[in-house]
């Protein structure tokens, strides 16, 4: 599985778009979007929706992907990784439930 950078320089070569073409057009240093595109530096979720915008991507599908390799990032060196996760998931379904309790009522 491609990490989040890889997927972008993947997407700027599909279109055929040079690292400094891009980077201009997103108004960003030609170094930072190159570190981001080797996963030497992660976006930052307003140019993860930029990304989106000038790649013609479904800005939703970047978005998952890139909240996905932050999570990777903070657990993978811990010891019961998948545990945390099936945690986080079953608070995130009940904080989910509570909210739609809360709204029908």
């Amino acid at each position: 599985m491609t990490n989040f950078g890889e997927h972008i320089r993947t997407l700027r070569e599909k279109r055929n778009l040079l690292l400094r073409e891009l980077a201009a057009n997103l108004n960003m240093d030609v170094a930072y979007l190159s570190k981001i595109e080797r996963g030497n530096r992660m976006a930052r979720r307003e140019q993860v929706i930029a990304f989106a915008k000038e790649l013609k991507e479904d800005e939703n599908q970047l978005l998952k992907m890139w909240m996905a390799e932050q999570i990777v990032e903070l657990v993978k060196d811990e010891k019961d990784s998948t545990e945390i996760l099936n945690i986080a998931k079953q608070k995130i379904s009940s904080l989910t439930k509570n909210i739609k309790n809360n709204q029908s009522t």
